[in-house]
């Protein structure tokens, strides 16, 4: 068995409101005061605006893949790249184990993070984050900004229900977001083997996915993920 989850639609305790501190005004002064001149020659038009864009793509986005021909191909996040603090608008008595961050960044508490690297260590990579809510209280709990590091290519779209999905150009596809059609998708075991957490490659609305042994350690632990539906493994 396979299980899907797509990203929070709403803010709440899985896409919690508020705003990275200090991330943006770092990757402006890193691109200007400490990157080579042939580093920066990569962006062609040469602005610290694009440099950033550019990196917080590189958590969303398969190592190697390019999004636009004005900025390089997706290398590994550096460890100055990551965001370091993310401030709420409101307080927040119970986030949710993995939830998503403003530029659809993910982000995992330490338990989580521990049982994603018990079954795939060293395949994903997290990076600290300290989540801070109104008067400077700190959300009790660890978090780390996840990038997912496996992108696989296992959606059957012939043995998917067709009114599950849709096929857009260049050869992707799109799901659609509820239990009814999730449940419709079909993933080729073949394909994705023994992975247990990847993202789905020629999804254009993300679709990131789970082993059946992941989310039952997941389930069995208490953790807590947005809405996730069981799909087809064939």
């Amino acid at each position: 068995m396979v299980w899907g989850m797509a990203l929070p639609s709403g803010l709440g305790d899985f896409f919690p409101d508020g705003s990275y501190v200090g991330w943006r005004e770092y990757l402006n002064a890193y691109f200007l005061e400490k990157m080579a001149s042939e580093q920066k020659a990569r962006f062609s038009d040469g602005s610290a605006s694009t440099y950033r864009r550019y990196v917080s793509e590189k958590f969303i986005n398969e190592p190697g893949s390019k999004r636009s021909p004005d900025v390089p191909a997706f290398g590994p996040i550096e460890g100055h790249e990551a965001p370091k603090r993310f401030e709420t608008e409101k307080s927040y008595s119970s986030l949710g184990s993995l939830v998503m961050l403003n530029d659809r960044i993910l982000a995992v508490d330490a338990s989580l993070k521990d049982i994603i690297e018990r079954y795939e260590a060293g395949k994903h990579h997290f990076f600290p984050i300290e989540i801070v809510m109104p008067k400077k209280v700190i959300y009790p709990n660890s978090y780390f900004v996840m990038a997912i590091g496996q992108y696989l290519d296992s959606f059957s779209p012939q043995q998917s229900d067709p009114a599950s999905w849709n096929q857009q150009s260049l050869g992707y596809c799109s799901f659609v977001e509820s239990k009814k059609s999730m449940s419709g998708l079909a993933l080729s075991s073949n394909k994705f083997g023994g992975a247990h957490l990847w993202r789905e490659r020629r999804m254009s609305n993300p679709l990131i996915c789970f082993s059946d042994y992941l989310m039952s350690e997941i389930e069995n632990l208490g953790q807590r993920l947005p809405k996730h539906y069981q799909m087809r493994a064939v």
